[in-house]
């Protein structure tokens, strides 16, 4: 199963940021996601220990506590993701295999390499370019 976990969490901020003077609950911003309330609650309080997200308790109304041109997808990925790696090796293969014994040290590299360039990536796009994707969609 896919882990959509960066996605759901840029989506929140994304919509917060664009409803920034409304009530936002999470059962509202679950609507918008198509998901559980509880995971949105969930995603917000890594949000909020990554210091990108703030609330006051007893009022549905979290805000953004940093400019969205300085939140990047990556303090995104990073606030919300356990595992960090994008592909994993498998390191059970038959160690009396001329392929297997070697599989997962050669995977190992391209994979380092992946995840390097993937967040270098993810640093360059920041919340804002998100918004103004989205602004810009909805006026065409």
């Amino acid at each position: 199963m896919a882990n959509t976990q960066l996605s759901d969490a840029t989506h929140i901020l994304v919509y917060i940021a664009l409803h920034e003077n409304e009530i936002n609950n999470s059962d509202k911003i679950a609507k918008s996601i198509n998901t559980d309330p509880t995971m949105v609650r969930r995603i917000m309080s890594k949000l909020r220990k990554a210091k990108l997200l703030g609330s006051t308790q007893g009022i549905a109304r979290p805000r953004i506590l940093r400019p969205l041109f300085r939140i990047t997808l990556k303090d995104v990925y990073l606030a919300v993701t356990t595992k960090r790696f994008f592909l994993n090796v498998d390191y059970k293969t038959s160690s009396t295999c001329k392929v297997g014994s070697l599989i997962p040290e050669v995977m190992s590299q391209y994979f380092r390499e992946f995840q390097s360039n993937a967040e270098a990536k993810l640093d360059k796009i920041t919340i804002q370019n998100i918004v103004d994707d989205i602004i810009f969609l909805q006026i065409k």
